[in-house]
């Protein structure tokens, strides 16, 4: 996240101090080091942690959200001014709300950016060397989310099959370095062995996310994942259509992007309990996952309305 912050010109540092223990304890430091007026947690912030961060920062105000769990185990008791969290709304919003205890009236329609540099794109052009492609990313980190979050490889390489067919757009697929190894999973699946996926390039991304950002922005539009890469690509400016199980599109969906979203149709979902359930990341949901459920048909009709919309690949 460092990464995202130090492109921006409203931030004046940026401070990494590692993860754990050691990291919670340099945290502590670098706050009480810069004697902070404000010490702003965003959205989602019941875990203990940012409680205690917040409590012991040396701020004068320190501003997080409450919840409706983790009085005791997120430690709200801890002094801090707490903006009611608000179901239903974008992170983004939820986030934009901390403003008012600070007297600023934020736009709620303005969406996040991510800057990219002319570095970037000379990076980005010795990678992919063209434009207008159909950006595939099938993976997501390492998190308790992975796995359910994961559409089968075959379903993937039975979607770039009909979208190699239906549109005149090459296809390129993505992989980062949390999800090593997905691409091949993909070009072994027996779509591949029937010849359907011949013209797909694969693109490791092991670079920095600035390059990253840039090859998203050379892309018609990103297809895949709900995962950090699909809100990259909605940042540099792309329609994303999106794969949701577990988590909830009206929190998360790449903002701006919601109405490409594809849905599990089970009832159960969106079933990741944090923030508002429970004080730490916990998902009810488990095998069969719900995201296997969706459909190639389903997703080639968000594809559909995203490219009609850009103009590309038509």
């Amino acid at each position: 996240m460092a990464e995202v912050f130090k492109r921006l010109k409203e931030v004046d540092q940026t401070i990494v101090t590692g993860k754990g223990l050691k990291g919670i304890a340099a945290m502590v430091s670098a706050a009480r080091e810069r004697h902070p007026d404000v010490y702003l947690v965003p959205f989602p912030s019941n875990r203990w942690q940012y409680s205690l961060l917040a409590a012991t920062s040396g701020a004068e105000r320190k501003v997080l959200h409450s919840y409706p769990v983790g009085y005791v185990r997120a430690m709200h008791f801890l002094p801090a001014t707490r903006v009611k969290a608000v179901r239903g709304i974008h992170d983004v919003v939820q986030n934009l709300n901390l403003l008012r205890e600070l007297g600023i009236e934020p736009d709620l329609n303005e969406a996040p950016v991510f800057p990219v540099t002319e570095s970037d794109r000379v990076s980005a052009n010795s990678i992919v060397g063209m434009a207008g492609f159909i950006a595939v990313h099938a993976g997501s980190a390492k998190t308790v989310l992975a796995r359910a979050k994961r559409w089968p490889a075959e379903n993937y390489a039975r979607l770039i099959d009909a979208m190699a067919k239906e549109f005149q757009l090459s296809v390129m697929l993505l992989e980062g370095p949390d999800e090593m190894g997905v691409a091949d999973e993909i070009l072994k699946s027996p779509r591949m062995a029937m010849g359907g996926l011949s013209g797909v390039r694969v693109v490791k991304l092991t670079g920095s996310l600035g390059v990253a950002g840039a090859v998203l922005e050379r892309a018609a539009v990103y297809v895949g994942s709900d995962s950090g890469l699909a809100h990259l690509a909605a940042a540099v400016g792309k329609r994303t259509v999106t794969l949701f199980g577990p988590a909830d599109p009206d929190r998360v969906s790449p903002f701006g992007n919601r109405d490409l979203v594809v849905q599990a149709p089970q009832s159960c979902g969106p079933c990741f309990l944090y923030p508002w359930q429970t004080p730490y990341p916990k998902v009810r949901c488990h095998e069969p996952y719900c995201i296997d459920s969706i459909t190639v048909d389903a997703v080639m009709t968000k594809v559909r309305l995203a490219l009609a919309r850009t103009g590309a690949g038509v």
